[in-house]
């Protein structure tokens, strides 16, 4: 493609998948859960409430065959033939195998060519938001047309159920197609590395207490050491610091260097818990916060294209951002511009 073609990348379409497993607060896989006051003198149980439902997987459902549903849907909202796509972007996780990702498998299943790169993202949590960015920087130099950014997360299977994080997770799949468009148009981006919490939240193999006795999860379809999840110490303190502040501070900064007022836009961010949420929507002020805690709980990775994708049709400010936190620690946010017009392919 030569320099005269060349056009702004926007999203042309994007789609989500769920589990067909729904689990409600009653759920058994809860009642070991910790309820003992933590360093801070907070019960965790307290700190994840307005939730409703989590969709799960079951040990043995596919997490690439849901991501592979969400993709399809993208690509006809797109309108476009898997032989379109140049690039794939994102992540899997967690991955049945430490490498290659299941990003590979999904090629597969989707039948991408075989020129069709593909482009694991593990910047946990925020994989989408960094596959987003990476996408639309191939888009604007000319070195794809069109590129498939596709995540999706199984970590409902990777938890430590004494732990009160555990209470809120759901799996969840979601994907979009980025090509040279005016619609949706990524504008800006910028990012916060704090990596002095490399060790604040991690994924690994490690005992769980319960009941006064260590057991060491085991995946129950090949009863090989199962990695979980563990926020530390020091995470629970940036949670509730750095990146509880930081967010907001990174918007913020994103608005103002783009010239562009808070009530111009509608949010889309990470949501582990009600009260971040009420924070960020209050320090930001947007004309709407678009999130699904009590629907789908805490999506993790998958957060931001299935928020994007279910209320597509409803964002009617100019602009949209989306703001992510994951692990190392970081934060990162992306500015996209909405255009009037229906050129952009409704999911």
């Amino acid at each position: 493609m030569n320099q005269a073609q060349r056009q702004q990348a926007g999203i042309l379409g994007c789609g989500h998948s769920l589990p067909q497993h729904v689990r409600r607060n009653d759920d058994p896989v809860f009642a070991g859960m910790d309820r003992s006051r933590n360093p801070q003198g907070i019960y965790q149980s307290h700190l994840f409430r307005g939730l409703d439902r989590r969709y799960y997987l079951k040990p043995g459902e596919s997490l690439t065959e849901l991501m592979a549903e969400s993709c399809r849907r993208a690509l006809a909202a797109a309108d476009l033939e898997p032989a379109a796509v140049d690039r794939l972007y994102g992540y899997a996780t967690a991955p049945r195998y430490l490498t290659p990702n299941p990003l590979y498998e999904l090629h597969h299943l989707l039948g991408l060519r075989p020129d069709a790169a593909v482009m694991p993202i593990n910047t946990e949590f925020t994989n989408f938001i960094s596959g987003l960015i990476q996408a639309s920087e191939a888009i604007n130099s000319g070195t794809a047309q069109h590129c498939l950014v596709a995540v999706g997360n199984n970590w409902s299977q990777h938890l430590d159920y004494t732990q009160g994080h555990a209470t809120s997770v759901g799996d969840a799949a979601g994907s979009v197609i980025v090509g040279p468009s005016p619609t949706f148009a990524i504008i800006d981006h910028a990012s916060r590395t704090l990596s002095s919490n490399y060790h604040a939240l991690t994924l690994g193999v490690r005992p769980i207490e319960l009941t006064g006795r260590s057991y060491l999860p085991v995946d129950p379809a090949t009863l090989l050491p199962l990695a979980t999840i563990d926020i530390n110490q020091s995470g629970v303190e940036a949670l509730g610091s750095v990146i509880k502040d930081g967010l907001p501070e990174l918007v913020r900064t994103l608005l103002d260097r783009n010239g562009i007022r808070p009530d111009e836009t509608m949010l889309i961010t990470h949501q582990g818990i009600r009260p971040l949420l009420d924070h960020w929507r209050e320090r930001i002020q947007p004309k709407e916060h678009l999130e699904t805690l009590a629907l789908f709980g805490n999506l993790i990775t998958a957060t931001y294209p299935v928020n994007l994708s279910h209320f597509f049709d409803q964002i009617s400010t100019e602009y949209l951002v989306m703001a992510g936190i994951g692990a190392g620690m970081h934060i990162t946010g992306v500015v996209l511009r909405r255009t009037t017009g229906d050129s952009a392919a409704l999911p």
